[in-house]
């Protein structure tokens, strides 16, 4: 997921730089500030896990990153950057479970579950934030956007078939 959110934030600025939009790079800009959202939504995240389980979260936080991205889909430049904080906002509250869980789900070397987390995490986010820049540049941002809806529903088809529900409820 985190490929696919480097390649979101990437190729947006492009989107929005093009027709019909023809907005400056310095408003463009302005779309980090959506990260704002995912300072929010990891908090909410955390305190919902003890209500609903790391895992109902996790997919929680994954549909709302879809949905969000979903709205950039629009040619309305407010549903676009309404989905931008939408999409963040579920990026970020799926990512501070999956991150938490890993330490969690390893009985022993705790240190290398999270290392290698991190060594995906920052490898997807090289490898699938520069290969989202061929999507797009090929078809558009809407193959963009789907594709990495696509790799949100696999991360949730993932997380709903490893972690059955009466594993969760106990964790």
């Amino acid at each position: 997921m985190m490929g696919g959110f480097v390649a979101v934030y990437n190729y947006l600025g492009f989107r929005l730089s093009g027709a019909p939009f023809g907005l400056p790079a310095t408003v463009i800009s302005l779309i980090f500030l959506a990260y704002l959202s995912g300072t929010f939504s990891s908090r909410w995240a955390a305190g919902m896990t003890s209500k609903y389980g790391r895992r109902n979260v996790l997919l929680g936080g994954l549909g709302l990153a879809v949905g969000g991205l979903a709205l950039t889909l629009t040619p309305s430049l407010v549903l676009i950057l309404c989905g931008l904080v939408v999409f963040t906002g579920g990026f970020f509250a799926a990512h501070s479970i999956g991150s938490g869980w890993t330490g969690a789900i390893a009985s022993t070397g705790r240190a290398q579950a999270a290392s290698l987390y991190n060594l995906a995490y920052y490898l997807g986010s090289s490898l699938l934030g520069w290969a989202g820049g061929l999507v797009f540049q090929a078809w558009g941002w809407n193959a963009l956007a789907g594709a990495v809806i696509a790799l949100a529903c696999l991360t949730a088809a993932t997380v709903a078939v490893v972690h059955s529900r009466a594993e969760t409820a106990a964790a």
